[in-house]
């Protein structure tokens, strides 16, 4: 069927411009006429159409992309098989939303590449929307800038979730694994193994390396030259004028085991999300988790020579006993000069009063040396109207000897080592940072 400007579809789809052409259809911005709402339809081969493989895959994944609801992703509304009136073969289309904006492969070539808060805006939406795609168990597998539209306001949309995965059902020569596929292809991919979430982040970052530096990390004479480059090849260098945090971020989604990288493509997101806040970049959980496991699954024998080569006890040694009562030997060793600086105080002050007599002010000293508690209990129990003055001595009584109290002086109290230190209190958090600019391209049509 030759589609032309006019041409009905289904009898409810017109056709009024051809949007682009693929290796695998054609893209038409059309007009419902049940809704009377544009949209865009795309319109498979007619090899393809007529393939039942590819039909079948086609249509399941088309039907799951239609449950997806988010705003980064183009709607799918409708999905048709209809014979051609003029030959009689199946016709396949299906029917999305017709979004204002441009495709990101046109964009860089416009621009040449992209400034790097641009870059990292772009990333971060893009990660998001194949998040809720990664959610319901769908992986795109074709993730490159002619799938990725930014409307005026820099807004991102993701298209062609179905095309992807129907193309596996087709042999290479068939879907000639045109050149800008191949460019974008992880090394699994490329291998012939399943696709997983890991592998759109593998293309999503050799999106980000192509509009940071207007290249793309691989190039050859032919699809599968460069597939191998992805499967074998360390890609170029980053130039070094970019920010540290955002070539490491780059690198990290282009290693070539799936399980270093990115599990998700909100993990990714999150990643584009702490470089853009200023934060330290997260590293992908999969290998975090990957080298705690080898941790925890060391052999016996790698422990028991670790715990060899810590130092033993000395042997022959009686160990300390434990203390008696709860005392520990310091304690001990103070108490008992405790006991012996009381022995001298009280050899002394019979030494005096063997000397003087029995002289109270004598005594009366010796009840308030160094022992402020001693002269306040004394002084309050004999003579209460003196309690204010703790420090001078207590008058003396004629004929009477007032009991002597020999309490010794209490240990000095132990230093405070409880508060904080410079180096235990929280940083300073400084001041936030202040979001990022919408991401708006110059020169698009409203």
């Amino acid at each position: 069927m030759t589609l032309q400007q006019g041409t009905v579809i289904a009898d409810r789809y017109r056709l009024m411009r051809l949007i682009a052409t693929g290796g695998m259809g054609q893209v038409w911005e059309a007009v419902d006429t049940r809704l009377n709402r544009r949209v865009a339809v795309k319109v498979l081969k007619s090899e393809y159409s007529n393939d039942p493989e590819f039909i079948g895959r086609f249509r399941t994944e088309a039907q799951t992309t239609a449950r997806l609801n988010n705003p980064g992703i183009a709607n799918v509304f409708d999905y048709g098989e209809t014979p051609d009136r003029n030959d009689g073969q199946a016709l396949a289309y299906l029917v999305m939303e017709l979004v204002d904006g441009e495709p990101l492969n046109a964009v860089i070539s416009r621009l040449g590449r992209l400034p790097v808060s641009n870059t990292l805006d772009m990333l971060e939406q893009t990660g998001r929307a194949l998040q809720a795609a990664h959610e319901q168990g769908l992986i795109h597998r074709d993730v490159k800038p002619g799938n990725i539209l930014i409307t005026p306001t820099g807004q991102v949309k993701i298209t062609d979730f179905g095309i992807a995965k129907a193309a596996d059902a087709a042999p290479v020569t068939q879907t000639g694994m045109v050149m800008g596929t191949a460019q974008y292809i992880s090394p699994e991919q490329a291998n012939g193994d399943d696709a997983t979430a890991a592998s759109d982040v593998y293309s999503l970052g050799v999106v980000g390396y192509e509009a940071l530096t207007g290249r793309r990390p691989f190039n050859g004479d032919g699809a599968i030259t460069i597939a191998m480059k992805h499967i074998r090849e360390t890609p170029p260098p980053l130039p070094d004028n970019l920010p540290s945090d955002v070539r490491a971020l780059i690198e990290s989604t282009l290693v070539k085991d799936p399980r270093q990288r990115y599990a998700s493509g909100g993990e990714f997101a999150d990643a584009v999300a702490a470089i853009r806040a200023g934060r330290a970049t997260p590293a992908p959980r999969t290998a975090a988790t990957a080298v705690a496991a080898a941790g925890a699954a060391r052999p016996s024998s790698t422990r028991a020579a670790a715990a060899a080569a810590r130092p033993a006890k000395p042997a022959g040694r009686p160990a300390a006993p434990k203390p008696d009562n709860g005392w520990t030997a310091g304690q001990k060793a103070l108490a008992a000069i405790a006991v012996m600086l009381l022995l001298t105080a009280l050899i002394l002050v019979g030494f005096l009063v063997t000397k003087g007599g029995s002289t109270p002010s004598v005594q009366t000293s010796t009840t308030v040396v160094d022992s402020p508690e001693t002269t306040t209990t004394t002084t309050t129990t004999s003579r209460p109207r003196h309690s204010r003055s703790t420090t001078r001595p207590a008058p003396a009584v004629p004929g009477t000897s007032t009991p002597q109290t020999t309490t010794p002086a209490p240990a000095p109290a132990p230093p405070n080592n409880n508060k904080p230190r410079p180096e235990d209190l929280p940083p300073d958090p400084g001041a936030p940072v202040a979001p990022w600019p919408p991401f708006k391209i110059p020169g698009l049509p409203g």
